[in-house]
């Protein structure tokens, strides 16, 4: 029977009612809170019984004190005095039990108690949401102007549907914390001033560990789904951060042990977080991502390799749904062809590449971009976004520039499709094509001077269509 365990509390700082209820309940499973630490709260197992709990604040005490001051001292001797044993404390919340039955409580006048903890909230409580919140609306705003330079990409990337949904999610965890507590507080003075009288806390405990643990089935159905170097780099990334904070709080813990004062330990900790950032992130850039991404585990296995002018190149056999024999008549067998892209929830956009080797550049290559539309309500939005960036003028807005690329509908029905556009040059149709179908749309960009004959046409429709 193991003697110790540890949880996950996940408990809104002010919410002293839950805490208090959640610690009764666990001393009548046989636990008793013994330390709170980042690594969660730790229990050590007693004997099953009614235990009070009470939980109070002390502005002035900090997570950077090397030891408790002279007045947190007195307040616990006196806690102590009337029967209230310490249990844990972590910063300015303190956390203590009493076994008589009917205890005297340590706070008795309402007044006093909402402005301790108003006083120990806007000391860190508030100010770590605050940033936490600003972090994940940045990290929002920076995935909105993603999205609107090129919404495809986006929402065909995974990883940036895990990004935006968890920092989402944070938001949400910020907004219920911080408007929480500010509901709450109004609650309470409304209280004391009409009633006196102190109004229970509530927290989020239960909708905190929901979202969490979505965060975490998300991130592994993430991993396990996306490409093999990107999952292993995700991995180490990961890895690093949580080695990061552990490094930080290790190096704030051993200045803590050599009594350093709560003032010094706060910039070091600052400066320490700032250089060791720089540091992981320059360690796992230049060391181990680099390694990993050159290492043999991780490199594409190609078909054969030649040389040619004194460099070697390497010859492919992806698979492609469709081939430049489905476009013309040819037996050269010496194609390199390549299919990569991304793929989320919504779409499926891969880039494919058919070329000869390059002692054979004068036969025909073949080259597209296929996008999958996955949520069918999304297909006139990825239509028309693709649409208008089919034509390649990298912002020049005025038609007169010779080269100024449009795209021109033509007939659909040779190629099986519901829609199709040609890129024209003035007067000058070139070889480019949009195709678009139920479920995907193709942005077709052969050889500049491969003729494109009916035939080609109706197998593009046959294999798309």
């Amino acid at each position: 029977m193991r003697k110790t365990k540890r949880v996950i509390a996940q408990f809104t700082f002010y919410d002293r009612t839950g805490i208090q209820q959640f610690l009764e309940k666990q001393a009548l499973k046989g636990w008793m809170l013994e330390k709170i630490s980042s690594y969660g709260w730790k229990f050590r197992r007693i004997e099953p019984q009614k235990i009070n709990f009470a939980v109070t604040y002390f502005p002035e005490a900090s997570m950077f004190d090397p030891e408790p001051g002279e007045n947190q001292k007195s307040f616990w001797d006196l806690c102590e005095h009337t029967g209230w044993q310490l249990a844990s404390h972590n910063a300015q919340m303190q956390i203590f039990y009493n076994k008589r039955e009917n205890p005297v409580p340590i706070e008795t006048d309402p007044e006093t108690e909402l402005e301790t903890i108003e006083k120990s909230a806007k000391k860190s409580y508030l100010i770590s949401y605050y940033i936490l919140a600003a972090c994940a609306v940045l990290q929002v705003a920076l995935g909105v102007w993603q999205f609107s330079n090129d919404p495809v990409e986006y929402l065909s990337m995974g990883s940036s549907m895990f990004s935006a949904l968890c920092w989402t999610i944070l938001i949400t965890m910020c907004s219920l914390e911080i408007g929480g507590y500010f509901v709450w507080r109004r609650k309470a003075r409304k209280a004391i001033d009409e009633t006196g009288e102190f109004t229970a806390t509530r927290g989020f405990r239960n909708i905190q560990l929901t979202m969490m643990w979505i965060i975490l089935a998300i991130f592994a159905v993430f991993i396990f789904t996306i490409e093999r170097r990107f999952a292993v780099i995700v991995v180490i990334a990961t890895f690093a951060v949580g080695l990061l904070a552990s490094a930080v709080w290790g190096f704030s813990a051993l200045l803590k042990r050599f009594k350093v004062s709560a003032k010094a330990n706060r910039i070091a900790t600052i400066i320490a977080i700032i250089v060791m950032s720089f540091g992981f992130t320059g360690f796992v850039a230049i060391c181990v991502l680099d390694a990993v991404i050159s290492s043999d585990w991780f490199e594409r296995e190609a078909a054969y390799t030649y040389e040619y002018k004194g460099v070697e190149w390497k010859v492919y056999d992806d698979e492609l749904p469709l081939m430049v024999e489905d476009m013309v008549e040819t037996d050269y067998d010496g194609y390199s062809t390549s299919w990569y892209g991304n793929e989320s929830v919504f779409l499926a956009k891969h880039d494919a590449y058919q070329r000869p080797r390059m002692d054979d550049l004068k036969e025909p290559y073949l080259q597209y971009t296929l996008v999958k539309v996955k949520m069918p309500f999304l297909y006139d939005f990825i239509h028309k976004q693709m649409l208008k960036d089919f034509p390649r003028n990298y912002g020049v807005t005025y038609e007169e520039y010779e080269f100024y690329e449009r795209a021109v509908e033509i007939d659909a029905s040779e190629w099986g499709a519901n829609h199709a556009y040609q890129i024209y040059m003035g007067d000058s149709a070139e070889n480019e094509y949009l195709l678009c179908y139920n479920d995907c749309i193709i942005e077709l960009r052969p050889d500049y001077e491969m003729i494109i004959t009916p035939q080609a046409k109706a197998n593009v429709g046959r294999i798309f269509g």
